[in-house]
């Protein structure tokens, strides 16, 4: 028996659910707090039609999301949890073998490694741009580089599927580098401790 789920053979198919899940990932994106970057991923067990979880980026469980340090961009970096980690996260095992769904941002290394290692068999996300000093950029095309080094499809988010949900291009694609005016507050060495500290 054939699994009526299945893509193979059927593109017209998988662009649709591509479309919807690109979709959700955006719609997920907006619960983020963060002012400046709203990301949101959607993981998706395609065997099953089912999704496995979602995330967004934020802070951790419990650490207080305040509007002074979402707007303090070198402290925010420190502490936020990207959109792919916390659905990572939310999915456990049930990772293994999904379709990733990301929008807002290109996927950075980090999120490419746990991707990789848990299991993800597919990423379609914003494609980062060659030649830009941005940091997000150069990240990105670094993940793209893993990703397929390890087997992992990597598929861009299409300038059409981009239209459909009504972002524009060039905004989408956009990547602020906060390491270029941050990089002297991200010392990861020595920590703010306050007067009692």
């Amino acid at each position: 028996m054939t699994n009526p789920n299945t893509f193979e053979n059927r593109p017209d198919k998988q662009a649709k659910w591509d479309g919807r899940y690109i979709g959700l990932a955006h719609h997920v994106a907006q619960w983020s707090k963060d002012p400046r970057a709203k990301v949101g991923a959607v993981l998706v067990n395609q065997a099953y039609a089912r999704v496995v979880a979602t995330g967004f980026n934020g802070f951790p469980s419990n650490v207080e999301d305040s509007a002074e340090r979402l707007e303090n961009k070198a402290r925010k970096l420190q502490m936020i949890l990207h959109a792919e980690q916390n659905a990572l996260l939310h999915a456990g095992r049930d990772a293994r073998q999904c379709d990733a769904y990301v929008v807002g941002k290109p996927v950075c290394n980090v999120c490419a490694t746990l991707l990789i290692q848990s299991g993800v068999r597919r990423v379609v996300a914003a494609a980062p741009r060659a030649g830009t000093d941005s940091y997000w950029d150069r990240v990105g095309l670094l993940a793209i580089e893993m990703m397929r080094e390890a087997g992992v499809e990597f598929v861009p988010i299409s300038g059409t599927q981009l239209d459909v949900l009504g972002l524009n291009r060039d905004e989408a694609r956009r990547a602020e580098d906060p390491f270029v005016t941050h990089q002297a507050e991200f010392d990861f060495g020595v920590f703010d401790r306050g007067a009692g500290g």
